[in-house]
């Protein structure tokens, strides 16, 4: 029978959605598991969000609460969230997406399994007045199988094989045992920091193939948004700050060390787009910052960034 006393804290950042905030809330709503508190952060919205927050109220009869903030950003906005939070569990939902109705039931019964303290799943992608083309591309699919992981195995076996999945809507975690972890504020990409030490910290974690999150594509998101230099700092921020504070065994050092170099690389090649050229004491710069981590293909891409693009571009061609 399932644990109804488990009650689940829903994260719910809020900015300048009022197109689709309605179909977010409906979605929990809609769930079939009712015992959730949805902690709505108002981060500085300039449109009607709010007025649409504000009249549902009584619709989720006390479970939603309401507190407004200036912006500050994805970040802060959750760990404001994270702060107010009282619920067992701990989910995030992005205002513009959408779960199916029965996410909380089924992953809140994945936590009775085997003391779990972290539940995956994967997210389906959706266009919103964009071309279908390459829609695939934006889904989140981890292409493991549906089991339970122990330590560090899961991080390490997803980005051995290319699948990994950040995304911080795809998971349900036990709050408790991760109390004091917060975003990184003021950041993009802030999902690469908070997933990571998650899954390197969870000790019983279940992986489900369902595609729970429904995830919006559209004009103006943070992922169709034109790239500057604050993406690619993102990435650097979050090696320093993995490199700083995460400490890993034999089983996660090798994929960490593998995903920090994708991390840079994608710092590395966002900021020569963004400049056009990268000075050579910029390239040392960076070098200096990171010898301790990168690894050959890394070192090419800083120093040789033409020539790699294009072993990369005939590659993908055969």
């Amino acid at each position: 029978m399932l644990n109804s006393k488990l009650k689940i804290s829903v994260i719910l950042p809020v900015y300048n959605v009022e197109d689709y905030l309605v179909d977010c809330l409906e979605s929990v709503l809609s769930q079939s598991y009712t015992n959730y508190e949805l902690i709505a952060v108002n981060d500085g919205s300039t449109d009607k969000s709010k007025d649409i927050l504000e009249s549902y109220l009584s619709k989720f009869s006390g479970r939603l609460r309401i507190f407004n903030q200036s912006n500050s950003g994805l970040s802060c906005a959750r760990n404001t969230g994270l702060d107010i939070a009282s619920g067992d569990i701990v989910y995030f939902l992005d205002s513009d997406d959408w779960i199916l109705s029965n996410t909380f039931f089924d992953c809140v019964g994945f936590f009775k399994e085997d003391d779990t303290d972290l539940v995956l799943f994967d997210g389906n992608a959706f266009c919103d007045g964009m071309s279908e083309d390459n829609l695939d591309r934006y889904n989140y699919i981890r292409s493991l199988p549906n089991t339970q992981y122990r330590n560090g195995k899961v991080f390490h076996d997803s980005v051995v094989t290319g699948t990994y999945v950040v995304q911080s809507c795809c998971y349900f975690y036990r709050r408790e045992r991760f109390l004091n972890l917060r975003f990184i504020p003021k950041i993009l990409h802030e999902d690469n920091y908070f997933t990571t030490c998650l899954l390197l910290s969870a000790k019983n974690i279940k992986v489900s193939k369902n595609r729970y999150f429904q995830r919006r594509i559209r004009e103006n998101s943070i992922t169709t948004t034109r790239l500057s230099f604050r993406h690619a700092d993102g990435y650097y921020v979050t090696t320093d700050k993995l490199l700083e504070q995460v400490k890993f065994d034999n089983i996660t050092e090798y994929s960490l060390s593998i995903f920090l170099n994708r991390l840079l690389r994608k710092g590395f090649s966002i900021e020569k787009e963004v400049k056009g050229n990268m000075p050579i004491l910029r390239r040392i710069e960076l070098y200096r910052s990171y010898s301790s981590v990168l690894d050959i293909k890394s070192s090419l891409w800083l120093f040789l960034p033409n020539a790699m693009s294009l072993v990369a571009r005939l590659t993908n061609k055969k």
